[in-house]
This record gives C-alpha cells, sequence and structure tokens, in this order.
C-alpha cells in the first residue's frame, strides 16, 4: 500500500477546488454585473417612484386631483405652501409633518413601495428646518429586461432649511442600499446616489450604481 504524503501544497489545491465547487454561482464576473444603461434604468426607476410617493404626500390638492407629478425641485418647493393639515401650530411657529406611504407601479410589472416621513420645525419668521427620512423598497420591479427587488431596500435622508417660509438651495439628499437583480444576469449591487436640488426647477442625480456612474435629472 502507497501513501500519498499530505503537502501544504496539496492542501491549497484541494481548498481551491472545495471554493472552486461551492462559489460557482457566487462570483463577480463581468456577466453578472449591470450594463450602464441598466444601471442607469434602475436610478431612474427609483428616481420616479420617490418623485410619485413624495407628490402625492405633499403637493397640493389640485396637483394631485390633475395626477400631475411635478420635478423633484417642484415638490420641494411645495412643501410649505399648502400644509394646512400636516403642519400643527405652536408657541413659536409650527411643526410639520408629511407622512409618506406609496406603492407606486412599475412599467413593465412589479411595485416599488416608499414609506417614512419628511417632517421637522419651522419657527414665526418661517426658519428652521425638515428632515426626510425615506425607505424605497421594489418588489418584483421590471425595468430594463431586469427584476429588481430590495436588498434589503435603498433610504432615502437628507435636510431641508427653510427661511422665511422658503426653503434654501442647494439641498442635497443621499440614497444608499442595496437592490437585487436576475435574470440575466443576477446578482445584488449597491447604490450610492446623490439628489442636488439647485433651484425650484433644477434638480440633478449623481453617483453610482450597481458599479456604473450614473446621472440625470429628477
Amino acid at each position: 500500500m502507497f501513501r500519498v504524503k499530505n503537502s501544504p501544497r496539496f492542501c491549497w489545491i484541494a481548498v481551491a477546488a472545495m471554493l472552486s465547487i461551492l462559489c460557482g454561482a457566487c462570483g463577480s464576473s463581468s456577466s453578472n454585473t449591470l450594463s450602464q444603461a441598466q444601471a442607469q434604468a434602475v436610478t431612474e426607476q427609483l428616481s420616479h417612484a420617490l418623485d410619485q410617493a413624495l407628490t402625492t404626500a405633499i403637493t397640493s390638492n389640485a396637483l394631485a386631483e390633475k395626477a400631475v407629478h411635478p420635478s423633484l425641485a417642484t415638490v420641494v418647493k411645495d412643501i410649505h405652501s399648502d400644509q394646512s393639515s400636516p403642519c400643527t401650530t405652536t408657541a413659536t411657529g409650527e411643526n410639520c409633518n408629511f407622512p409618506v406611504s406609496d406603492n407606486v407601479a412599475c412599467p413593465g410589472g412589479g411595485t416599488i413601495a416608499v414609506t417614512g416621513d419628511v417632517d421637522g420645525a419651522l419657527n414665526n419668521n418661517g426658519g428652521g428646518s425638515i428632515q426626510t427620512a425615506l425607505t424605497i423598497t421594489p418588489t418584483g420591479c421590471s425595468v430594463s429586461n431586469l427584476v429588481i427587488s430590495g436588498d434589503p431596500s435603498v433610504s432615502v435622508a437628507g435636510q431641508i432649511n427653510f427661511t422665511q417660509s422658503a426653503p434654501v438651495f442647494p439641498i442635497t439628499l443621499t440614497e444608499t442600499g442595496g437592490v437585487s437583480y436576475g435574470p440575466k444576469p443576477s446578482g445584488s449591487c449597491q447604490l450610492n446616489v446623490t439628489y442636488t436640488i439647485s433651484s425650484e426647477t433644477s434638480c440633478t442625480i449623481s453617483g453610482t450604481a450597481c458599479g456604473r456612474s450614473v446621472s440625470g435629472s429628477c
């Protein structure tokens, strides 16, 4: 009977073979990476859901009745222009809270849920700040030949400062978190996107989504 020596080289080969078998489906090959167009499409779909949810929660009843969805910049401008019910008068000013809860349909099927709050306080001179704390969760959302879901979700946070009841520009909102996607390619990835609202009519997107640089308007 011949005995095979357990050499360090043999051990490394065995470990490498086992890892290759176990992780055959979890590698990070380029075939599992979203294209530039797909990453851009995912970003735009999440932005659209955010815009629509905030429009429903914040903008005037007139716009809601007409099913008009303005840009994110216009939505922010309207935060303090029609807030008879979301804002409560106090001795020093008013406290405002806009609860956000919407399920936005994706064009190809599935939904994107947007939940959270936009709240804060303003003084009698119209100065103060309002914070955003929102969670975006896609579920079976079809976009650009992909189906995306939360992994587990995407968060949007930021602060909107006011002076004399008007928002102070620029306003920055940060979007971070993860999504899963499939079927071809399939995997999961992270987003790190910034919304910059520089005026009542200008909002831009910049950052990275699934390892790709993305940009656009919001």
